[in-house]
């Protein structure tokens, strides 16, 4: 006598129910109190990570650097710690082009000095310490080829800290008169401000330490420009408040002990 295919395929099917359920553990609430499925486990473990970067939306100011953490994993969806943030920074090319054209300082007709606004977003973040935490809900695999199968985690993440700011004006001069300011006669200043960030990324598995990160974080920051600026006579002007916004992609690796 031949067994149906339907009672075959039920006891094909249970034991793989049955491993199924085991992998989920339910807290009080009834919520899974981890992933499921997960190949790699972080809960109570610190990691390390280190990534390179470079800023996306200032055209005005070229900014590429560094960033170091340190975090802990109270469970697999959150962690929180510390990131330090070294950046080199430079004027752009294009900042160049405009101060090669800059209008002269006073009427040639009247001889009366003409008036200007400072360009915005020209600051330039050096360093900063910030109080992070991600929120990392999403885990999954990408099978790269058919045996390859790279698993991930995605991530957001939100903080608040200090930054250490270089202004330096691509248009007002730092000297008094009507002779034009020269490379190194602009107003340039430094200021250590509070910053506010929020990102998100990607993380994927080497193995059950090492993984590569891919992120992008916007910070945030209280920022100034001068309005009608008297051009022949530094300090004059109007100062107007904005939210200052640097996007840095960043791309690098951490380690889970």
């Amino acid at each position: 006598m031949t067994r149906s295919p339907a009672i075959l395929a039920l006891f094909t099917l249970l034991p793989a129910i049955a491993a199924h359920a085991q992998d989920a553990v339910f807290g009080p609430d009834g919520a899974p109190t981890v992933l499921q499925r997960k190949l790699y486990r972080m809960s109570n473990r610190w990691e390390v990570g280190l990534s390179f970067g470079t800023a996306l939306n200032n055209s005005l100011v070229d900014q590429q650097g560094g960033l170091a953490s340190i975090s802990y994993h109270p469970n697999e969806w959150l962690d929180a710690g510390l990131d330090l943030l070294a950046n080199y920074t430079r004027l752009s090319g294009l900042s160049g082009q405009i101060r090669d054209n800059l209008p002269a300082r006073t009427n040639g007709a009247t001889q009366t000095p003409n008036l200007g606004d400072e360009l915005r977003n020209a600051d330039q973040m050096r360093g900063g310490a910030f109080a992070t935490a991600r929120i990392a809900p999403i885990y999954g695999k990408i099978n790269v080829a058919s045996e390859l199968a790279v698993h991930f985690q995605a991530f957001l993440l939100a903080g608040a800290g200090a930054g250490s700011f270089k202004h330096e004006s691509v248009n007002l001069c730092a000297t008094a008169g009507s002779a034009p300011c020269g490379r190194d006669g602009y107003v340039s200043s430094t200021s250590l401000k509070p910053v506010g960030e929020a990102g998100a990324g990607m993380r994927f598995y080497l193995g059950p330490r090492m993984s590569l990160r891919a992120e992008v974080r916007a910070f945030f920051y209280p920022a100034t420009y001068l309005k009608d600026a008297d051009l022949t006579q530094p300090g004059t002007g109007t100062n107007k408040r904005y939210l200052g916004l640097v996007t840095l992609l960043g791309l690098g690796a951490s380690a889970l002990f």
